[in-house]
């Protein structure tokens, strides 16, 4: 047997504090190497709670805290807070306001997710790798690097001095418009950027938040109709490099393994707005090969197991 790294692979949180949690842990009872985590971390959906005295309402409908508390730490829907409804009508209609506002929170949301993220891996040996997807605002990326916590955008990350982690949290384009979104032709172009210095693609690991299309791992539900939406450039740069693996998210309900060429691919989708951790370990191994002092080094992906809970 040769020298193996063990990587739990989780993404598409969406700023569901349970769903983070099990993560962490998950990642500790597992006993990883390392943890990444593939993009999308924080809230992107927001309720909108007018306050009226000792009152909360949401849609003129009275509403506890504690739903609220719930709601948001187990599915991710964020609470914003206004005193007037003058403020939230400004919300839904200048877009700069609303910008603001939900900046606000997610850099509040991040601070606290690095106090849990401090406590509960004190002491481990997991490696934690973070990146960021197109629903997270794009100002997240200078902000957790000045708490200490850069991301892996626009790093090249060894693992194990075995392997290179490439990542990139952009997309293809989206009916939403989100952060994070560029033409295919563009995103080709930035992610060909990011391999300039590559020279061994075989020990490559690619953490592309977008699927590349026509595989198991980009099909969305539209209508009632099966629908693959990945990425063209994507798949084109795995079809050129041929990394040894490809870690990927984006589209929730399309969970699963593929490989393109000779590279294993891997969505485990995600449940986030149940609570649930959806989650894929995988098993990377070295192996060297040779006669005197000529060695040759192979790696292989050994397995890929999809996990939910």
């Amino acid at each position: 047997m040769g020298l193996q790294t063990k990587i739990m692979f989780v993404t598409d949180v969406h700023g569901s504090e349970v769903v983070f949690k099990k993560a962490l842990n998950g990642s500790k009872m597992f006993s990883v190497n390392y943890l990444i985590f593939g993009g999308d971390m924080f809230s992107k959906d927001f309720v909108l709670v007018l306050k009226r005295g000792n009152a909360f309402l949401v849609d003129d409908k009275d509403v506890s805290l504690e739903e609220l508390e719930e709601n948001y730490k187990t599915k991710g829907v964020a609470p914003l807070f206004f005193e007037k409804k003058d403020e939230i009508d400004e919300f839904i209609n200048n877009p700069h306001f609303r910008k603001e506002k939900i900046l606000d929170f997610v850099k509040g949301q991040a601070d606290a997710w690095i106090k849990i993220f401090e406590e509960k891996m004190n002491n481990s040996n997991v490696k934690v790798i973070w990146n960021l997807g197109n629903d997270d605002p794009i100002e997240l990326d200078d902000y957790l690097k000045e708490r200490g916590f850069e991301i892996s955008e626009d790093k090249i990350v060894e693992l194990n001095n075995d392997y290179i982690l490439v990542s990139c949290g952009y997309v293809n384009p989206t009916p939403w418009n989100t952060y994070r979104e560029l033409p295919d032709s563009t995103l080709y172009n930035k992610i060909k950027d990011k391999l300039k210095k590559i020279e061994n693609p075989e020990n490559v690991i690619f953490n592309f938040h977008a699927p590349p299309i026509n595989t198991k791992l980009d099909i969305a539900i539209i209508n009632d109709k099966r629908i693959h939406v990945g990425s063209e450039s994507v798949r084109k740069i795995i079809e050129e490099y041929q990394p040894l693996l490809g870690l990927h998210g984006h589209i929730h309900e399309s969970a699963g393994t593929d490989k393109i060429g000779n590279t294993k691919i891997v969505n485990p989708g995600s449940s986030y707005s149940d609570g649930i951790l959806n989650y894929s370990v995988i098993l990377l191994e070295k192996n060297s090969k040779g006669f005197g002092k000529i060695f040759m080094k192979k790696s292989e992906v050994k397995g890929i197991s999809l996990g939910r809970g």
